[in-house]
């Protein structure tokens, strides 16, 4: 019997599908919705196709099927290797390969990259938003994306609420008889910072509580450490909320030389927060990145039905270490 004159293009048109769809049922990749599976099993039966053997080879070699496209900024803050571990735990289970961008001035080039190797799915991992340009690029090659760690209208992502991880800081700190606190941050003021910093002072706010604040900001989280220390040489000064554990790793050890009693908190609660004694917000960077990986799969599953949403916001939890 000759091979089939027909191809997995002639596959893909009947069902209605994308050929990577068509690519993903023929090489048993699980991530494709089980009715869409029935339909290209039942056509490629009925028009009796039979893949090429090289053609098979090539396209069991094809990684792009089973591979996601990650774009991180920068991979400089400890959060983000954490979340970048538990990702790719999640992914690797399900036999996805994860190929890494670090991406510092646009996401422009990586998205073409994405695109043009036909990937399965696409994460952005922190605060920058895509170019509508980009979106639009997305949307018109059917490429499901997901944001980890950021929001927005009409987009999917994976987050934890920093505005109440902010409000729960507050709580720390008035619990503690705090009156006179400084916020530091980030120069290059992200989302996540506007959010917990603004659930600072709305949680202050909403109970009247004696409480003075204010906010500094520096290009560099190295520099929190001869910052503190010049902070607490104040008296009046009792309480500093960082923006991160990083930028707080500088407050306790000024803390320690100094043997002041400022009370301070961080945020994150990575790896090496709980050797530190140092109080902070904890969200949990594993649980971020297997929701991450479970969310973008979930899109890849259901890629051929448009209006497939993930939007999930998880709440945030006060470690209180007594610093």
């Amino acid at each position: 019997m000759g091979r089939s004159k027909f191809t997995i293009k002639d596959i893909a048109k009947r069902a209605g599908v994308g050929v990577g769809t068509v690519s993903r049922v023929l090489n048993n990749n699980p991530n494709v919705k089980g009715t869409t599976r029935e339909r290209v099993l039942k056509i490629t039966s009925e028009l009796h196709y039979v893949p090429n053997g090289a053609a098979r080879m090539l396209v069991s070699r094809n990684r792009s099927l089973s591979m996601v496209g990650l774009l991180v900024p920068l991979l400089e803050n400890q959060f983000f290797y954490e979340i970048l571990k538990a990702l790719h735990d999640r992914l690797k289970k399900e036999n996805f390969n994860l190929m890494i961008f670090n991406t510092e001035e646009e996401y422009e080039s990586a998205v073409n990259h994405i695109v043009e190797h036909q990937m399965a799915g696409m994460i952005v991992l922190g605060d920058r938003p895509l170019s509508e340009k980009d979106r639009s690029l997305l949307r018109s090659h059917r490429l499901p994306y997901l944001h980890v760690d950021y929001y927005g209208e009409g987009i999917n992502f994976v987050r934890y609420d920093n505005y109440q991880g902010g409000r729960l800081a507050a709580d720390y700190l008035m619990g503690r008889g705090c009156r006179n606190v400084i916020l530091i941050g980030e120069a290059e003021t992200s989302l996540q910072q506007k959010d917990r910093f603004r659930g600072f002072a709305d949680r202050v706010n909403s109970v009247h509580y004696p409480l003075v604040y204010s906010e500094i900001n520096i290009p560099n989280g190295s520099e929190t450490y001869g910052l503190s220390k010049r902070l607490m040489n104040d008296p009046d000064l009792d309480g500093i909320f960082y923006f991160s554990d990083e930028m707080a790793y500088g407050g306790i050890q000024a803390k320690r030389d100094m043997d002041s009693q400022v009370s301070l908190i961080g945020y994150d609660d990575i790896f090496p927060t709980k050797f530190l004694n140092l109080s902070t917000i904890n969200q949990s960077s594993r649980r971020l990145g297997t929701e991450a990986a479970e969310g973008i799969m979930e899109l890849i599953g259901n890629r051929d039905h448009e209006g497939v949403t993930v939007q999930r916001v998880f709440m945030p939890e006060l470690i209180d270490r007594g610093s």
